[in-house]
């Protein structure tokens, strides 16, 4: 074994030494390790150096630790949401690919956990930290997601079962307190919402430790909802209202333009406000009138909010509340003789009778197309053309909080369409500790700016992630 001891360095905040040493064990490298018995020792000459290399492993540290917690929170749930103490040792070994050992030390804060709060302060008080391992294995040369391993000390009489269980109960009361549903006083309704409620705190565990991308996912005002409520009351594609006996529309004629690095037609004024569909299955509605409200700025330079309603009590070949399809929404749209403003038919959120006035409509269109499912194709449809509607199955969205999503198939099966959203744009992250080059869509959903980011959803792009690829389509005007 040999050991290169460079520079300790005093850590005020931890009230001792790290000394940073390169320790080779065969092929483990020791980044960061406490040695107060060599607090000074230090070396002054290389103070500087050495501190900026201890700098940057201990954000490695910090980088591997804030990923670890998604493992933590699901393995050992609390209440309170969960942070990173400290970093008390980390190790590298080169073995058939990289595998980082490391020790943290994890404290509990004020926030609920799994909830949008990011203003956290920790908690102190006995017991209100522990020491976890960590072990991750990467392969860069292949894009398997790292793999995580945690274990951390707690009481032996803290089972699984019970801690899922305390943690159910806790945050269902942050979310009758932050939602106040209408339930709240009705003792039968509420313990069945429960049970509804703790089964959807482990789907998002499983939905935050299987996510290959950088999302997260929590308690949102849908966590009280099964998934069948869920998508009756805030999705509303329906596939099977394709009629195949109307003449297809045709197909898009993709540009052979070059494609920059990042687009965004929000940034061209192309694209109205976030609205909220309520509890009514239109989104197919809002899918439409967002791709034609692009079209519209983009053709004529004036950018009009469109009338959802009309199209929920007007176009017959749809069913309004109970859902409908872009396809046949264009379709009605020309036959209805355009589009009023919003402010002229107002959105209600429910089924209603037919006010459409045509003398009123400022929007009209001449047609439709089908884009390619290719989704480089896509890309190049949207910077040329406008902002694309599109299909998607809406299963990791029920609970999404922000970030690149990218769940695994069978947690989001791409043949199961069920909701209809906007791509407005595109755009790339990359994670250089995880090897990861995350492209994504932007899509512009309705479900108010407090759902997601701002009322947006990045979903990753490249691989037809949960249907983004098997429905994208535009008005023509």
């Amino acid at each position: 074994m040999k050991m290169n001891y460079r520079k300790c360095i005093p850590f005020i905040p931890l009230l001792f030494s790290l000394c940073l040493c390169d320790v080779i064990v065969g092929k483990r490298e020791k980044l960061l390790y406490d040695f107060t018995r060599f607090a000074n020792n230090s070396n002054r000459e290389s103070f500087a150096s050495t501190l900026q290399q201890w700098e940057a492993n201990y954000e490695l540290g910090m980088q591997l630790g804030q990923e670890a917690l998604r493992h933590i929170e699901a393995k050992y749930p609390h209440p309170r949401k969960q942070e990173i103490v400290r970093i008390v040792s980390l190790e590298k070994q080169i073995v058939a690919g990289i595998h980082y050992r490391m020790k943290v030390e994890v404290g509990f804060t004020n926030c609920a956990a799994l909830s949008e709060q990011t203003e956290c302060k920790l908690e102190d008080y006995p017991g209100s930290s522990k020491l976890c391992r960590v072990n991750v294995w990467i392969r860069p040369w292949t894009e398997d997601p790292a793999n995580f391993r945690v274990s951390c000390d707690v009481p032996l009489e803290d089972t699984a079962d019970l801690s899922h269980h305390i943690q159910a109960e806790q945050l269902f009361s942050y979310f009758l307190n932050k939602y106040n549903p209408s339930y709240g006083t009705n003792p039968t309704e509420m313990a069945q919402r429960f049970v509804i409620f703790r089964e959807n705190i482990k789907k998002i565990h499983e939905f935050n430790v299987q996510e290959k991308g950088t999302a997260k996912y929590g308690v949102t005002r849908f966590a009280d909802l099964t998934y069948e409520e869920f998508r009756s009351r805030h999705l509303g594609l329906k596939t099977n209202l394709k009629n195949e006996n109307l003449i297809p529309i045709p197909k898009a004629v993709i540009p052979n333009v070059e494609l920059p690095d990042s687009f965004d037609w929000r940034n061209s004024g192309a694209v109205t406000e976030v609205k909220d569909q309520g509890s009514c299955g239109s989104c197919w509605a809002f899918s439409v009138t967002g791709n034609v409200e692009g079209q519209w700025k983009i053709k004529t330079g004036n950018l009009v909010s469109l009338s959802e309603q009309e199209l929920v009590d007007c176009d017959k070949m749809d069913e309004g509340c109970n859902g409908g399809l872009p396809d046949t929404a264009y379709r009605a749209i020309e036959q209805l003789g355009g589009l009023e403003p919003e402010n002229d038919y107002p959105y209600e959120g429910e089924d209603d009778k037919c006010a459409f006035n045509k003398t009123m409509a400022k929007v009209t269109i001449s047609g439709a197309v089908n884009i390619t499912s290719n989704e480089t194709g896509m890309a190049q449809w949207l910077v040329q053309n406008g902002p694309i509607s599109i299909g998607i199955n809406a299963n990791a969205m029920q609970f999404y909080m922000g970030g690149i999503s990218h769940p695994w198939k069978v947690l989001c099966d791409p043949s199961n369409l069920d909701h209809g959203v906007l791509i407005v744009g595109y755009g790339a992250k990359d994670y250089p500790l995880f090897k990861k080059h995350l492209p994504y869509w932007t899509i512009k959903n309705s479900w108010s700016t407090s759902w997601g980011e701002q009322g947006y959803y990045r979903v990753y792009r490249g691989d037809g992630t949960c249907g983004v690829n098997q429905m994208a389509s535009s008005a023509v005007i």
